[in-house]
């Protein structure tokens, strides 16, 4: 699989909501894909929170604003760390 490549805006986004996520859970692991519906970046979010909204809930908001004031479509999906391992479609 190719690297994704990103503007400068685009990690800096990235990189506040890796870090949003792992100030709560620490060994949180992530994987960023190109997704199509809606187009844009998902970042795949592996947690052992028991409510994978609570993981959502971190940045709810933060992503919300950073769509219409800095126009960067970062879609968050919260799973189970058990997930990790499974390949990619």
């Amino acid at each position: 699989m190719n690297p994704i490549m990103v503007d400068e805006k685009t990690q800096r986004a990235l990189t506040e909501v890796q870090t949003r996520i792992q100030a709560v859970y620490p060994d949180a692991g992530f994987r960023l894909v190109q997704g199509e519906d809606p187009a844009g970046l998902y970042l795949d979010v592996y947690t052992d929170a028991e409510d994978s909204f609570c993981v959502f809930d971190l940045v709810n908001d933060w992503l919300v604003d950073l769509s219409i004031n800095e126009g960067v479509s970062l879609h968050v999906i919260p799973l189970p760390k058990a997930q990790a391992m499974t390949p990619y479609p």
